[in-house]
This record gives structure tokens, sequence and C-alpha cells, in this order.
């Protein structure tokens, strides 16, 4: 269970081309941007962008892909314009393993919204990634992938994007392909599929996330609570989570 005293019970989320105004009532926009930034002046003109972007429009934003440090990375920025995230790829696709470095920890950052992992590439692949991220109190994922359209197949979604969701009952938004998917919690939709929203090439796409909801299907199921009951308890503070 999340903590609940300042955090909302659902937002509006917009994954819109870069830089494009979001709706007056968004609270965290993605840029749908599978680009890789990493020329140095470019990143840094970009950034700073990004800046004042989520500045402008009171969001909290995340970044399409980028190179800092031999990291491939997401960054999160909140509505003042500062990075709250920078998180690296744990795992690396064949084609980057020569030039960039892996990380080694991932971060999930508590905000009002919720508690927020940022899936870099071809992280959203290694279940265990993911795992981890729910283990550390994560509700909502946000992947962002690299990869050619040809290689973007319902299956590849259903075994990891759809997959995520549903064995850590957790929201995931995926831009993969110049395709949005929101997949979710079984529950959580109206047609018992878990798709929040089913692949598609529409830009932009504007969905809610309902925490509230979420928490519910959480108490009914509980699935990160029966992994490890005792270690879910020892760092319940950590994990954001009320016992």
């Amino acid at each position: 269970m999340r903590k609940g005293a300042k955090l909302l019970d659902s937002f509006i989320t917009e994954v819109l081309s870069p830089f494009h105004a979001p709706s007056a009532d968004a609270r965290l926009v993605i840029f749908a941007d599978e680009t890789i930034h990493s020329l140095k002046p470019n990143l840094k003109e970009y950034l700073l962008r990004c800046a004042e972007y989520a500045k402008s429009h009171q969001v909290y934003l995340t970044t399409g892909l980028l190179v800092h440090n031999r990291n491939l990375c997401l960054c999160l920025l909140n509505p003042q314009g500062k990075i709250i995230c920078r998180q690296p790829a744990v795992h690396l696709a064949m084609s980057l393993r020569s030039m960039l470095d892996p990380a080694d920890e991932l971060t999930v950052v508590h905000t009002e919204l919720g508690n927020l992992y940022l899936c870099v590439d071809a992280d959203i692949y290694h279940p265990q990634t993911v795992r981890a991220a729910a283990l550390k109190g994560a509700d909502a994922v946000i992947s962002i992938q690299h990869i050619d359209p040809v290689d973007d197949t319902p299956e590849r979604l259903m075994c990891s994007v759809w997959n995520a969701a549903q064995t850590n009952n957790i929201y995931v938004v995926n831009f993969s392909g110049n395709h949005c998917t929101v997949a979710c919690p079984a529950p959580l939709t109206r047609s018992r599929d878990g798709y929040l929203v089913r692949q598609t090439p529409t830009i932009p796409t504007r969905f809610g996330l309902n925490m509230a909801r979420l928490d519910e299907i959480r108490r009914d199921f509980n699935i990160m609570e029966t992994i490890n009951t005792q270690l879910v308890q020892n760092y319940a503070d950590e994990l954001g989570r009320q016992w």
C-alpha cells in the first residue's frame, strides 16, 4: 500500500511528441521520443528545454532516451524543472554493449503522483528488473525503447509489458516502435484484459492512472507482500507500504 497522506488518488498522463504543450489537467508527460540523444552540446540544450517545459507547464516530465557518462538513461523532472531521477539501463541491447556501460542499481522515485520507475530500453525484457522495482514500491513503470518497428510484435508486448503489469500489480506505460501501450492489472480494466491502452500509433495518447483503484486491487491480491512477507514488513517505509 502506498503512503496516502499527500498522494493523488488519480491523475492524467499524456504521451506527447517532444515539447508539444500538454492539456491543462495533465500531471505527468512522457515524451514520445525514441531518439537516443548523445552529442554533448545537443544533450545539454535538450535537457535545458526539458527543464523549461516541465516548469512552464507544471508537470512531471519523462525525457526521451539519452547517453550520459557512458550510460543509456531516462530522466524524470519535477514541476520545478529539477531532475529528480536519472535512471541508467541495467541491461543493454546487443548493439550498444560495445559503446556503453550497464548500471547495477535501480531507483524508484517517490512523488505525490505515486512511486515511479523509469525502465530504460531493453530492461523491460528482463523480468527481474521490474520485479526489483516493484519490491521497492513502484506503482507505475515508464518504459521507453529504441527498437526497429518490425520487431514490435504483439507477442513481444505480451511477454514484456503486459506480463510485467500482471505479475507485479503495477501500471506499465511503454513507448516503442512509434507506438504507445499501457498495461495494468487485469481487474483495473472493464474488459479484464489488462490493457488500459492497447498498442496505438496515435500521439498524443491520454489516459488516467488511478492509484486509489490500484491500491484496492493490491489489498485483494497483494502479490509482492506474499513473496516474502517478513522482508516487505521490515522495509515497509522504504517500500512506501502501510501495515
